[in-house]
Parts: C-alpha cells; sequence; structure tokens
C-alpha cells in the first residue's frame, strides 16, 4: 500500500468532504480517504499496483478540487 498527501485550498464544506471521499473511494485500487475540511488536506491510501498519484489527482480536478501545486 502507499499513500498521497494533497492539499487541496477548495475544499470548505462537509458536501466537499463527501464529494472527493466518494469520488477516489470508487477508485479501483482506493483503500481508504481522509478528507480535513479545516485543513484542506486529503489522505489516500492505495494500492500503487492498480492506481496512480496521478490518476488521484486528476479525479480530484475532474470533480473540481484541483491539488495545489
Amino acid at each position: 500500500m502507499a499513500e498521497q498527501h494533497y492539499e487541496v485550498p477548495d475544499i470548505s464544506c462537509m458536501h466537499c468532504k463527501r464529494a472527493i471521499e466518494d469520488a477516489l473511494g470508487s477508485l479501483k485500487g482506493v483503500d481508504g480517504v481522509t478528507v480535513s475540511v479545516d485543513a484542506k488536506t486529503v489522505d489516500v491510501v492505495y494500492d500503487d499496483s492498480l492506481v496512480r498519484p496521478e490518476e488521484l489527482e486528476s479525479r480530484l480536478a475532474e470533480e473540481g478540487y484541483p491539488v495545489k501545486k
């Protein structure tokens, strides 16, 4: 298992949290998603043989939550 930590400035409410959890959680290989509304962060635990960090970032952007670079 691998872990990724993202800063996502556009997280502002519980709706954002649920949308991100649903979007990333539906990807094959994602084992866990933790979203902090207050810290504006997303932590993902995933199987790196099934999903790449680029796919996680792309899904976040598609949902309207681009990762801070």
